[in-house]
């Protein structure tokens, strides 16, 4: 019996080269006709009533216009957003499972825990980014300041009488504070609570002298009615919604520009063709007007990232708050 002749190698690269052609136009072919079949979870990693939740809340009404799906927002607070994103891990990866990503969730608390349960680049894939707030910095009426260099001063001159509130321990609020600390050389008590909602509600309470340096939804209305004092933005420019309040770079913070951007994501097992029809929803709801001026009534301008480019803007501030945190000295366990 003679010995057949192997498959000349240019035939096997051949079959090779049609059947990745025909797996790649089988998932595009699935990617354009796969829609949700059910109502979809949106998993809010924060408390209700905080910016999160509010901004969490505009999204997922503009995505199940957009779907032709109701969305369910699922508050899943704790860990800075490590509990939301191991409610995800949890469920099933068939594309009615989203998590509400930020910047703390992404790119702090990946810097700051020295145990985490999630591991941002590996676990969740990105799906793009919808917008970005600047954080305002307040001060309740029981501290008698209107501005940073005032606020400055009288840290100064009470150092164990200045008090700042965060949303947790490595939470964002967090770091702006030791940032805060670092740059002006201001001593602070840091009083961390359970979410954006309660440290709001704390300062609003005026039991103390006490700042906070939060996103504006829940900021915008007690600045107004005069509950509470806008010391600065945290950005280079002004917020629309308060252009009477200065930013932090105006009043001798040179080159203090932080924002907080929101986006979605889905379990990184979800399967590419999922993937790629949520990807394409996502990036066509960025761009829709309704949503951009629904979510700027409420403080957050337009981010319109697609998957890509906010997956390279999610490392670069992997980076960018890692180097930070580690210079202010900053872990938490």
């Amino acid at each position: 019996m003679k010995t057949p002749y192997p498959v000349p190698l240019y035939r096997s690269s051949m079959r090779a080269w049609i059947l990745w052609i025909l797996c790649a136009c089988s998932w595009n072919v699935q990617a354009q006709n796969w829609t949700p079949s059910k109502p979809l979870r949106l998993i809010i990693p924060q408390v209700a009533g905080g910016g999160a939740d509010t901004i969490g809340r505009v999204i997922a009404q503009g995505l199940s216009d957009k779907l032709g799906q109701p969305v369910i927002a699922d508050n899943k607070p704790g860990t800075n957003g490590g509990v939301g994103v191991d409610a995800l891990m949890h469920s099933p990866n068939d594309g009615h499972h989203l998590l509400l990503v930020f910047t703390s969730l992404m790119a702090i608390t990946p810097a700051v825990y020295t145990k985490l349960n999630y591991d941002a680049l590996r676990d969740l894939k990105v799906l793009g980014s919808l917008c970005e707030v600047p954080l305002v910095m307040i001060a309740n009426t029981a501290l008698e300041v209107n501005n940073l260099n005032e606020f400055l001063s009288y840290a100064k001159t009470h150092p164990n009488a200045s008090f700042g509130a965060s949303s947790g321990n490595g939470s964002f609020s967090h770091l702006l504070l030791e940032m805060l600390k670092a740059k002006t050389g201001v001593s602070m008590t840091h009083i961390p609570f359970k979410g954006e909602a309660p440290a709001v509600q704390y300062v609003l309470s005026n039991q103390g002298p006490m700042i906070y340096i939060g996103t504006p939804s829940p900021i915008i209305g007690p600045v107004q009615t005069s509950r509470l004092k806008a010391l600065g933005v945290t950005t280079l420019n002004r917020m629309e919604q308060l252009p009477n309040v200065p930013t932090l770079s105006e009043q001798g913070l040179k080159d203090f520009n932080e924002s907080f951007w929101y986006g979605l994501a889905v379990s990184s097992s979800t399967p590419p063709p999922i993937v790629a029809a949520l990807n394409g929803s996502v990036s066509e709801l960025s761009q829709n007007s309704g949503l951009i001026q629904s979510l700027s009534r409420v403080g957050c301008s337009s981010l319109p990232l697609n998957a890509s480019e906010f997956n390279e803007r999610v490392k670069l501030d992997i980076n960018k708050y890692g180097a930070i945190a580690k210079a202010v000295g900053m872990k938490v366990d």
